[in-house]
């Protein structure tokens, strides 16, 4: 009897460190990323190679711009798609402008203006298969001059282009680290991989005096002589009475978290997440007037406007900590007090367009909507395109150019009772 005791006290002894030990024991846990270093360049070099190149592919398109029978789309942080849409059934991808760093354009007459980091590039686009850098200014964007270091805020500053490094490029290599999901819900690479820093993430020729159209979602707005950009919070002015040479006039301060700016007439409506601002540029075009402001709750805010009304779309992306996903339409009659008329309720809304009655939304995945906005306390839907998924659109004359994570695709809504399909790029 004391045998078998024996004996089954050390089967359990055994048993309970056999336990033990499993329970101590860890399977190693590891993560694979994509590590993107960045390629640099001279600011001299980096100058040299802003230009026309022959076309690419569109990998991932963004905004977009409108020039007679051209489009310029631009690709984030890589450059500007010039698109000979004379047949809108077949438009062709003819030129590609390498301007690395580049985010909003504007066009007038034969002028391109174009962000490339912290510069304004001015172009020459009367040849746009030939597209010629004239003018950069220097340093006039604070918000991405990454490659001014310190002194970007520095006003004034005199800089040596053949000093400063640019970034051109990215090269990219897998890497696999330890992860521990105990310890804390992020990777372990970020205490442990000092290189990988921020960089990793997981596996023709127009009229002199004539505006191109631009989407919903610029920040580049041309009135006249001047061009107007906005910042994370502030609106910019530059004279361009000397298209080449544009000269910088002022900066006025918006709100935080500054989105959009749209241009009707001699009035400027600026978006931002907490609302909408107003602004006069006809007694001092150098130095925009607020005359008038509307607030609303937190979201992504595109906004354009006719003489009565002005239509907000606000969304609930993360980018902008928004909660609601609806079509605000504000009466600005009198713009130092406005007010909402009536509010949509949408799935995703984005960019939006407006030829006469017609109003035009892009929902996201829920696709194009296209509205009879003659009353705006009631909106009456006359078409919606799905099959895509859209943010921005560009109405005009009969043809909408509408820009989807996929490409361009262009609608024919000439007849209202027949809205078409034409084609996509």
């Amino acid at each position: 009897m004391k045998k078998k005791t024996r004996l089954l006290s050390n089967i359990c002894l055994l048993s309970l460190l056999a336990f033990l030990s499993t329970g101590c024991m860890k399977d190693k846990v590891t993560r694979t990323y994509t590590i993107s270093t960045p390629i640099y360049e001279v600011l001299t070099k980096f100058r040299e190679s802003v230009k026309s190149q022959p076309s690419v592919d569109i990998s991932s398109p963004g905004k977009i711009t409108v020039s007679g029978k051209y489009i310029f789309l631009s690709e984030p942080n890589v450059g500007i798609h010039v698109i000979d849409n004379s047949n809108p059934s077949s438009p062709k991808n003819v030129s590609f402008i390498n301007i690395p760093g580049n985010e909003d354009m504007a066009i007038k007459g034969n002028t391109l203006y174009a962000d490339a980091y912290g510069d304004l590039v001015s172009f020459d686009i009367t040849d746009p298969l030939n597209v010629v850098a004239k003018n950069f200014a220097t340093n006039v964007f604070p918000d991405h001059s990454i490659y001014y270091l310190g002194a970007a805020f520095t006003a004034g500053t005199v800089f040596n282009p053949d000093s400063i490094n640019v970034i051109v490029g990215w090269s990219t290599h897998d890497t696999t680290v330890d992860y521990d999901p105990n310890y804390n819900i992020y990777p372990v690479y970020f205490n442990n991989c000092p290189n990988c820093s921020m960089f990793a993430v997981p596996a023709s020729s127009q009229s002199a005096n004539i505006v191109a159209t631009n989407g919903s979602l610029a920040r580049f707005s041309i009135i006249n002589n001047f061009l107007y950009t906005v910042g994370s919070n502030n609106l910019l002015a530059f004279d361009i009475s000397q298209p080449f040479a544009p000269a910088f006039t002022s900066s006025v301060l918006v709100d935080w978290h500054v989105e959009t700016i749209y241009p009707l007439k001699d009035k400027l409506f600026v978006g931002t997440n907490n609302g909408m601002y107003m602004y006069d540029v006809l007694s001092s075009p150098s130095n925009p007037t607020l005359i008038g402001q509307f607030v609303h709750a937190r979201g992504c805010d595109p906004v354009i406007a006719d003489n009565d009304y002005a239509y907000i779309t606000l969304n609930d992306s993360s980018a902008c900590l928004g909660f609601y996903n609806e079509l605000q339409i504000v009466n600005i009659k009198d713009m130092a007090n406005s007010f909402m008329v009536k509010s949509y309720q949408f799935t995703h809304p984005i960019g939006l367009s407006k030829d006469g009655n017609n109003l035009f939304i892009c929902d996201d995945k829920d696709g194009l909507k296209i509205y009879d906005a003659s009353d705006p306390a009631n909106l009456l839907l006359l078409k919606q395109l799905k099959g895509a998924e859209v943010y921005d659109v560009i109405a005009e004359n009969g043809l909408a150019i509408v820009m989807a994570k996929d490409g361009i695709y262009q609608y024919d809504y000439t007849d209202l009772n027949n809205i078409h399909f034409i084609s996509k790029l």
